[in-house]
């Protein structure tokens, strides 16, 4: 079976699937990948070999294999030539059995890969503040946190301490910690213990709820640089998503240093690409203070895309698939 696991893995690295889907029906098992936002079909097994590799999948990811009707979710590293991150979250069906995705991380950053992103990196080098990265699921929020947690630590040398759930990514040289709720480990117990360690910057995965957008502020505004993830459709969704958690607007043009808002798209030569809009502290008063108008000279995401489109790098799909 072990076999048979390394052999879908495999070719999913191969292909540069950022998921491996096995999605149960009556008769069969699909497994599908999704290879640069697309879902293809893999493969097809039967329900009780299938079964036989969830059971090892869970055993692999910490999950308790004797259970099918609550969703868990787990991760373990993964070494082919390089070092991969996989993620696994099951979800209960009325079939009697559970789906199951496995998220691929790699464990490794290709900076040599990575797009200009030199205004975001001039933001890392300021004392205190917050910088928001939002988008979708699969954008790439938390693989462009992590190359801003990377340059503060190799370029800047500053001392970096992460909370997430789980952790991401494992990079050596920083103290990551991972939630654990049963454990009492939580945001915001480990958020108060974290800001007597002396971090120069700490990076909270995603702000979920009102308790952990409050935390993050106070945490910005103690002398601290803060990083996180928030799902939002574009910059100013993300101000209005913390203005519903309960945050006024003082908080909000006082802590937030930066809002990076991006997608993740396919050229027209078959290539990812990562694209973004961003919306600086002067930008953000701006927007509060003016009945949520943006400047007239803000730069959106849809402006970015329709450039891209003019200059023959996307089509009209991507154009139309991005854009509102």
């Amino acid at each position: 079976m072990q076999l048979l696991l390394d052999h879908v893995i495999q070719f999913a690295l191969q292909n540069e699937a950022s998921d491996i889907h096995f999605i149960p029906s009556q008769a069969q098992v699909e497994v599908k990948l999704r290879v640069k936002d697309q879902l293809v079909l893999y493969d097809t097994l039967n329900l009780e070999t299938y079964q036989k590799l969830l059971t090892l999948l869970k055993y692999q990811a910490g999950l308790d294999i004797s259970t099918r009707h609550k969703a868990q979710s787990g991760r373990y590293i993964y070494e082919h030539k390089d070092l991969y991150y996989l993620r696994v979250s099951t979800l209960p069906l009325n079939l009697g059995t559970e789906s199951c995705v496995i998220r691929i991380t790699p464990q490794y950053f290709q900076n040599a890969k990575a797009h200009s992103v030199l205004d975001i990196k001039s933001n890392m080098e300021k004392k205190q503040g917050l910088i928001l990265f939002s988008g979708p699921t699969g954008a790439g929020k938390s693989t462009l946190m992590y190359q801003m947690v990377v340059y503060a630590k190799q370029k800047l040398n500053l001392n970096i301490i992460t909370i997430e759930d789980p952790v991401e990514q494992l990079v050596n040289g920083i103290t990551q910690i991972s939630v654990n709720e049963k454990a009492d480990i939580t945001y915001g117990s480990s958020l108060k213990a974290i800001l007597r360690c002396d971090p120069d910057v700490i990076l909270i995965g995603e702000i979920r709820d009102s308790h952990i957008a409050r935390d993050v502020i106070q945490a910005s505004l103690s002398g601290h640089l803060v990083l996180s993830t928030i799902h939002a459709n574009d910059c100013q969704g993300v101000l209005l998503r913390l203005i519903e958690m309960g945050l006024s607007h003082q908080d909000l043009s006082q802590s937030i240093n930066l809002i990076i808002n991006q997608r993740l798209i396919t050229t027209k030569n078959d290539q990812r690409q990562l694209v973004y809009e961003t919306m600086d502290q002067q930008e953000i008063q701006y927007f509060l203070n003016h009945n949520f108008q943006l400047p007239n000279a803000f730069t959106s995401l849809t402006d970015k895309l329709q450039l891209l489109n003019k200059e023959g790098v996307i089509d009209e799909k991507i154009l139309r698939k991005y854009t509102n």
